[in-house]
């Protein structure tokens, strides 16, 4: 029902087959079932094992090791609130680990195209710590941050301006594309609108019937959301909801109908200082480790000694062989 995705992560694997509403803002893990409600909270710390096998374990350090490194800061919320993802992520970094404990019985680390590769990734992991060491070298202070922010507020105000947003949950029941089953899809739709307004929960409701696997888990909670966000059609519907508990539908878009419920409303405002320094440090990260970088490189780049004839003869020598029909 959005636009586009939310957003693009590096680990596609672990939210294969997630729709983007499944990560939604404010998105929240499906309630648990009555029995693991009633258990009693396991105790995690850094060590405990989240899979084991013949390869060894997985423990909570490695895997909050691992999303810290691909998964931006602001994401990490949305990664954490999905039931699955961190599940298909210890089970894909447990492969991994198995894999490479092949390869080297296999003694693929002593070839020497696995030489080769081991040093260039090597590299790769020394030359991020060397930036990560001079980005935290220079960053400063929460007080100094906090600092910074006040200054950001008070001269730019209009950067810090929220829009009015509304909470709504959905139910989606989806139309064919020749459109032939339109009448009864509405007819549904228009059956259990009436049984919310007779006091239905709407929460079941939406497990039961609506088609959105992103959010029907979530009782069809789709969290807060500015204008802009959603096809217009919903959007609309939305805005149009005054008070807790208003329901629209059956609402037409080409996702389908949809019957809506508001949650809440917030107003349009301005954001809050506990809000800015968070956004604030992460802007000043990226330009520390920008400037960082730019520096280290620079610094290499005046060291080296490019030999430009060879590199224009490698270029004809890779020309000439992509040319040639006895190429592989």
């Amino acid at each position: 029902m959005k636009k586009q995705s939310l957003f693009t992560l590096t680990l596609a694997a672990a939210f294969a087959g997630v729709s983007p509403l499944a990560i939604a803002q404010n998105a929240h893990a499906a309630p648990a079932s009555a029995a693991s409600a009633a258990a009693a909270p396991v105790a995690i710390t850094p060590a405990s094992v989240l899979v084991s096998g013949p390869a060894g374990t997985v423990t909570v350090s490695d895997l909050e090791r691992f999303v810290n490194q691909v998964v931006p800061p602001q994401q990490r919320p949305m990664f954490w609130a999905n039931p699955d993802a961190a599940k298909r992520l210890v089970q894909n970094l447990y492969n991994q680990r198995a894999l490479a404990q092949e390869a080297l019985k296999e003694k693929l680390d002593s070839t020497p195209d696995g030489i080769a590769k081991l040093n260039f990734a090597r590299e790769q992991v020394l030359a991020g710590l060397l930036v990560e060491a001079r980005v935290k070298a220079n960053m400063p202070d929460d007080q100094a941050v906090q600092t910074y922010a006040r200054s950001e507020m008070k001269a730019n105000p209009k950067n810090f301006e929220t829009p009015e947003q509304v909470h709504v949950r959905h139910i989606l029941l989806p139309v064919d594309k020749d459109g032939k089953d339109d009448a009864a899809v509405k007819a549904k739709a228009e059956a259990l609108l009436a049984q919310l307004r007779k006091g239905a929960d709407f929460a079941a409701l939406a497990k039961e019937n609506s088609k959105d696997p992103g959010s029907a888990a979530k009782g069809g909670d789709l969290g807060f959301f500015a204008r802009g966000r959603m096809v217009p059609e919903f959007e609309q519907a939305a805005f149009g909801l005054k008070k807790p508990g208003d329901l629209a539908g059956p609402v037409h878009t080409s996702f389908g109908y949809h019957i809506m419920e508001l949650v809440a409303r917030k107003p349009a405002g301005r954001m809050q200082l506990s809000e800015v320094v968070p956004q604030l440090r992460e802007q000043l990260t990226a330009q520390r480790g920008a400037e960082a970088r730019k520096e280290l490189l620079n610094k290499a780049e005046s060291a080296a000694q490019v030999n430009q004839a060879n590199i224009d003869a490698l270029k004809q020598e890779q020309a000439a062989k992509s040319q040639s029909p006895s190429t592989p």
